[in-house]
């Protein structure tokens, strides 16, 4: 994929601005994807450092195809939506594997199923979710 360029029916994008590394968390929107980056930062005064994360929010054309567990490298563009002004520029790993699916809907990468104990299922096998119907009433 064209790492200055992505196109969308709305019309391309550029992309400008930091790049990032990180993570996907979340694959479950139709072209967006919740990448998760670590940050090590050193407080002189104290001598110490702090680790933190943040989680975006990354337009995820179809050239690029991250799915879940894949790192992934996002730039920055302009306002796609609300919470969207990343993109996902190209992927550094793909994910192995099998996905963990919870009950309540979660999914989870298959080297954390002995903490959560649960059932696995083979990554392109996962089941397409239907819309929840609301009763009539």
């Amino acid at each position: 994929m064209d790492k200055e360029n992505a196109s969308n029916r709305k019309g391309t994008f550029s992309t400008r601005g930091h790049t990032k590394v990180g993570t996907v968390v979340s694959d479950r929107g139709k072209k967006t994807v919740v990448v998760e980056t670590d940050a090590l930062e050193y407080f002189p005064k104290y001598r110490r450092y702090a680790r933190s994360r943040s989680r975006l929010h990354a337009h995820n054309p179809e050239s690029a195809g991250a799915r879940l567990g894949d790192i992934v490298e996002i730039a920055e563009c302009r306002k796609i939506s609300k919470t969207k002004a990343w993109m996902v520029t190209k992927i550094v790993k793909k994910a192995e594997g099998t996905v963990v699916l919870e009950m309540g809907g979660g999914r989870a990468l298959g080297v954390e199923a002995d903490r959560l104990k649960k059932a696995e299922v083979k990554r392109d096998e996962l089941p397409l979710q239907q819309p929840k119907q609301q009763e009539q009433g």
